[in-house]
């Protein structure tokens, strides 16, 4: 990323932190409530960006998951999923396993959603054993 790019990022990042700032507790609620999220998690997701919990998709193609099947089937696990993902510390080792090709053997490690991964992933192939 240039130094042009990573100024015009920043500026981004700067306004919607400060638009969040300007809404009074009220508009901050039905923000919130809009986007089903607890009013505790929009500075979080505000601060990771548009592509907060992109790695979500990803690490479900890696792990031979069907994304949107599953969205169809479990649509509130899925928006549970991507809130976790939005909020995670540990987006940057995500993003790099899975570059390397190495987040299926890594992710149990610090993926918060690991666990309903392998639960979708158990269902999936029960699924597909019994078709």
């Amino acid at each position: 990323m240039g130094l042009g790019t990573a100024i015009k990022q920043w500026q981004l990042n700067w306004m919607r932190r400060h638009e969040l700032d300007f809404l009074d507790q009220d508009q901050r609620g039905a923000l919130a409530r809009d986007i089903g999220v607890p009013a505790e998690m929009l500075p979080i997701l505000v601060a990771r960006g548009p592509d907060a919990a992109e790695e979500l998709p990803r690490l479900m193609n890696a792990l031979s998951l069907d994304a949107d099947q599953i969205r169809q089937i479990h649509a509130t696990l899925m928006r549970d999923m991507s809130l976790t993902c939005s909020g995670c510390t540990a987006a940057i080792r995500c993003r790099h396993d899975l570059d390397q090709g190495e987040a299926p053997a890594h992710y149990a490690e610090y993926c918060p959603n690991a666990e309903t991964l392998q639960e979708l992933q158990g269902e999936t192939a029960s699924n597909s054993t019994h078709a």
